[in-house]
């Protein structure tokens, strides 16, 4: 059955879409209120490694394969081949299995290299916990994915909003406890496991198939191709950047400042999610089906909202963030997180900037020339090692954030340019610079009152 998508349809799924982001973001932050205060500093950093780690295995695990089954099924679907789009699904699935089965060992036999400070000693907890909660979210991650390619997106968005809610409840019975931080982690690898099945009974729900039927070489090569390409690429991209900054910071300056980052970091990730998911989560399927319709001529008119839009809501959450972010943090996690006000109000600053990069990234997927996103990959990593590697070791966390800055100003600024002027895009620069002018005169006016 064909998947015919219409405005009313995107305006569901972008209401259904917001709603989970609203509620998960709004727990995370509870979450993460509840543990930073009763873990303290010390503590609710490594907890912080332990759950970056995870997120690390997870993109190494899955790399392009759910950008891959979000992308071809919604082409497949687009252009009406239904049975195509089930026979994609199945190959990628049992693609996956086989790369989980390879970062499980290369992180056996690479394990030395990461275990941070502060995890001396409990080397066993730190390897059961990390790959007991890596497997079953990388599933849910592939199957979530896949979800998005069929326009199920309330797949994700139930499942993000249950397994929240469940951990909060968790946490919160864990603090009235005073749970130590093992207690802790080990509710977080149940919570985990719980992905599997939850996704599993939604993925019946929304009667989405898997076949095992043998892809067609005109389906198979281009899948391939795009596969191993986007791959290469998320896995360049995950050296560079948070990655580098976070392990710098664990090695050479403490697993407090990893907690800093972190908190830091979710609290403007947050914000940014809250605003913008519906728009990002719509955006690259909603291309691709514009350009298997009519070519990147469909595709003009979706960037320039897109455009609009981002810097709207980037320019909104930057001003505000700005403002609020000592009372925030204060009132958030307490007095002795003050240390990351500055960190959090760059963040947000710069993390709403780079919401612009959102169209690029989306385009990028879509034009399919795999020798220009690599390149963006490689030149991701290379301007964020470099920066972290310059200014983590002399000024700690306050480098690992002007290394944010860095890279986001040279790759997005460069890939923009040069991504536009291929399709022949130009974006509406008036509409732009009127919202600019707007945010400046409004930003500097609440300043002086306030």
């Amino acid at each position: 059955m064909s998947v015919s998508i219409t405005r009313l349809g995107a305006r569901k799924a972008a209401a259904v879409r917001t709603l989970s982001t609203d509620v998960t973001v709004a727990l995370g932050l509870i979450v993460s209120a509840l543990l930073a205060r009763q873990l303290g500093p010390e503590d609710y950093g490594r907890y912080a490694y332990v759950l970056w780690m995870v997120g690390l295995l997870v993109t190494f695990g899955n790399h392009g394969i759910p950008l891959t089954a979000s992308r071809f099924i919604s082409e497949a679907l687009g252009a009406g081949r239904t049975s195509d789009a089930s026979s994609i699904y199945g190959w990628l699935q049992r693609a996956q299995w086989l790369s989980l089965a390879a970062v499980c060992v290369l992180f056996l036999a690479l394990l030395p290299l990461f275990e941070a400070a502060g995890w001396e000693g409990d080397t066993q907890i730190f390897l059961a916990v990390t790959l007991a909660c890596f497997l079953p979210k990388s599933v849910y991650q592939f199957h979530t994915s896949a979800a998005k390619g069929h326009w199920k997106f309330w797949v994700e968005a139930w499942g993000n909003m249950v397994t929240s809610i469940v951990y909060t409840a968790g946490v919160l019975v864990l603090t009235w406890a005073d749970a130590s931080l093992k207690h802790n982690l080990y509710w977080y690898v149940i919570v985990c496991a719980s992905h599997v099945g939850i996704v599993w009974w939604l993925r019946r729900k929304a009667e989405i198939v898997i076949t095992r039927e043998k892809l067609t070489d005109e389906v198979r090569r281009p899948l391939m191709a795009n596969m191993w390409w986007t791959s290469l690429q998320v896995l360049i991209v995950s050296l560079g950047g948070r990655t580098v900054d976070i392990y710098l910071l664990s090695r050479l300056i403490g697993v407090a400042e990893v907690g800093y980052y972190t908190l830091a970091s979710n609290l403007a990730r947050g914000a940014i999610e809250m605003l913008s998911s519906s728009l990002s989560t719509l955006l690259m399927p909603t291309m691709a089906h514009a350009r298997g319709q009519g070519g990147f001529d469909h595709v003009k008119p979706i960037l320039s909202d897109a455009n609009r839009y981002f810097l709207f809501l980037g320019l909104t959450l930057a001003g505000a963030g700005i403002m609020w972010a000592r009372p925030a943090v204060i009132g958030i996690y307490g007095v002795r997180y003050e240390a990351m006000v500055p960190a959090l109000q760059w963040m947000v600053l710069l993390s709403s900037l780079a919401l612009l990069d959102n169209p690029v990234s989306s385009l990028l997927l879509v034009i399919d020339n795999q020798r220009i996103r690599t390149g963006r990959a490689v030149a991701v990593m290379v301007v964020s090692t470099t920066a972290a590697l310059a200014l983590i070791p002399p000024y700690g966390l306050v480098g690992a954030v002007a290394a944010s800055g860095v890279n986001a100003v040279i790759i997005i600024g460069g890939y923009s340019v040069y991504c536009y002027r291929m399709i022949g895009f130009r974006p509406p620069w008036r509409s732009m610079l009127s919202l600019l002018l707007a945010a400046c005169f409004s930003g500097g006016l609440a300043w002086l009152l306030l």
